[in-house]
């Protein structure tokens, strides 16, 4: 593909930082040209960490110079290598020239290929769900995107309102050409809706018909709570890319842990070394220590089979808590609510029946009852008035899920009345 209309302005302006590029293409020199912290300066020279299963995993002192030290801006080494054996073995990539970059989160990588394709205050042409994700949303209104918006239900972008709102675009006069299409396919924040297999290929050919690229944002892909996830989870965008025009972000923050803040990127090189050049300008690269952890951790401990037991633990885990918290909205809530069984995350897509502005009952009456939701006006894209809002099952204990589905059942009787 020819990403030349896609790259913003700014993005075909960057140009590699030449202490970077210096470091990168010498062996063997004096090294008198880098701005490297002397490393008998780091207080620290060795960690270990306590496993869930009592085993014990050490940091040595060469380990901890490696970790602390700057390093190459596409990731270590040792987290890069693993992450491309695992995008083959999950995603079977059907084009020969693609590349990774380890990113701070997948929000990181978000942020950054949104000011890669779009020029800012010029009103590029976006598709996004409506819903979606209000991360993603605030990165991109900045930007100040036109943004198309394609209705979903249970299973995700619904195919024919997409080619709808398509040939209205294109029906104009001297119409935009539409830079992307950024998709949650796994367990969509907020909706908890999961793409089937069929619509993602109908998607797929819109957007060579259509010519625009494909975002895959799939932090939630390692928590499809169905029983056969392992199959289905492996038909992505990416798996069926066979022009260069998907990128995919996945995420380690819902299965390892938030807090190391890794990600990954996975897209054609050419936009990969965009990313590149925009990092050198910002943060750089992904901290050192948080790759080393899970580098070591996830290729020397586990592996890629003991990652996707690990995996399917935490399925067994969100699966569970999925499963408690519906029977308490249907024991409590009943006629008040409508929603669908989420097959994927950590969130339920409540509708209240009987409430036409969720946000306005939430303030007003929900707070009041210590029962914190997220309305559904905050993942509008453009912020319109919603009855829906966000619940989620991850972390509250069996208990307190109990008592705020009981509570919002009788304050939705109140307003019933």
């Amino acid at each position: 593909m020819n990403y030349t209309r896609f790259l913003s302005k700014v993005s075909q302006l960057r140009e590699p930082s030449p202490i970077r590029y210096l470091i990168a293409n010498t062996k063997n020199m004096y090294r008198l040209a880098g701005g490297l912290p002397n490393p008998d300066s780091f207080p620290v020279k060795g960690i270990t960490l306590h496993l869930n299963d009592n085993t014990d995993v050490k940091f040595e002192a060469s380990d901890m110079l490696y970790a602390l030290q700057y390093s190459n801006t596409e990731g270590i080494r040792p987290m890069v290598e693993w992450i491309m054996e695992h995008q083959r073995r999950k995603h079977i990539i059907n084009h020969d020239n693609w590349d990774v970059v380890v990113t701070t989160g997948s929000q990181d990588a978000l942020s950054k290929a949104f000011e890669m394709l779009i020029d800012a205050g010029q009103g590029d042409v976006v598709l996004v769900e409506n819903p979606s994700y209000t991360g993603a949303l605030a990165a991109l209104h900045p930007l100040q995107p036109k943004l198309l918006t394609i209705p979903i239900d249970g299973d995700g972008i619904i195919p024919e309102q997409l080619e709808i709102v398509l040939k209205n675009h294109f029906s104009d006069k001297n119409p935009k050409p539409i830079k992307f299409l950024y998709t949650i396919p796994t367990g969509q924040n907020p909706s908890g809706a999961t793409l089937t297999v069929q619509r993602k290929k109908q998607i797929y050919k819109l957007a060579q018909q259509y010519n625009f690229l494909i975002l895959e944002d799939d932090p939630y892909f390692y928590l499809n709570l169905e029983e056969s996830g392992d199959n289905d989870s492996m038909t992505t965008f990416l798996s069926m890319d066979v022009d260069g025009r998907v990128l995919r972000f996945d995420s380690l923050s819902k299965v390892l842990s938030s807090g190391l803040r890794i990600g990954w990127l996975t897209a054609h090189k050419t936009l990969i070394d965009r990313i590149h050049l925009h990092m050198q300008t910002s943060s750089l690269h992904t901290s050192g220590l948080s790759q080393k952890v899970a580098s070591k951790l996830l290729s020397k401990v586990w592996g890629q089979e003991g990652f996707d037991n690990h995996v399917r633990t935490v399925r067994k885990l969100y699966r569970g808590r999925r499963d408690e918290f519906l029977g308490y909205v249907d024991k409590h809530l009943g006629e008040h609510v409508s929603y669908n069984k989420p097959k994927a995350g950590m969130f339920v897509w409540l509708k209240f029946n009987h409430i036409p502005d969720a946000k306005q009952f939430i303030e007003e009456r929900t707070r009041e009852k210590r029962v914190l939701l997220v309305p559904g006006q905050a993942f509008d894209p453009h912020y319109k008035p919603s009855p829906y809002a966000r619940a989620s099952y991850s972390v509250e204990s069996s208990e307190n899920m109990e008592a705020a589905c009981k509570a919002l059942g009788s304050l939705c009787e109140e307003y019933k009345k």
